[in-house]
């Protein structure tokens, strides 16, 4: 496997961004609004941990098995989108 190690920066910092996304809280807010952007965070993190997971076995695993990863992160970019899309605090 060549290449250089900067190719895994990108789900390094997808799984770094859905730490942050997955434990941070809104306390400070009236309850309503708290609850709906922590709903909107934690969708977003799950599918950012998908995103670095996916991209990290496309990497790392043989083509053949690769390619799962490979589908599971470009799915889950399309759900980040999708959310942002729709996204209001």
């Amino acid at each position: 496997m060549g290449g250089s190690r900067w190719r895994f920066a990108f789900p390094i910092l997808a799984l770094i961004g859905s730490a942050i996304l997955l434990t941070h809280t809104h306390t400070g807010l009236p309850t309503r609004d708290a609850f709906l952007i922590e709903v909107s965070h934690d969708m977003l993190g799950l599918l950012a941990a998908f995103i670095g997971a996916g991209r990290w076995l496309e990497l790392r695993l043989p083509p053949p098995g690769g390619r799962l990863g490979g589908v599971l992160w470009r799915i889950s970019l399309l759900g980040v989108g999708l959310v942002l899309l729709f996204y209001h605090e």
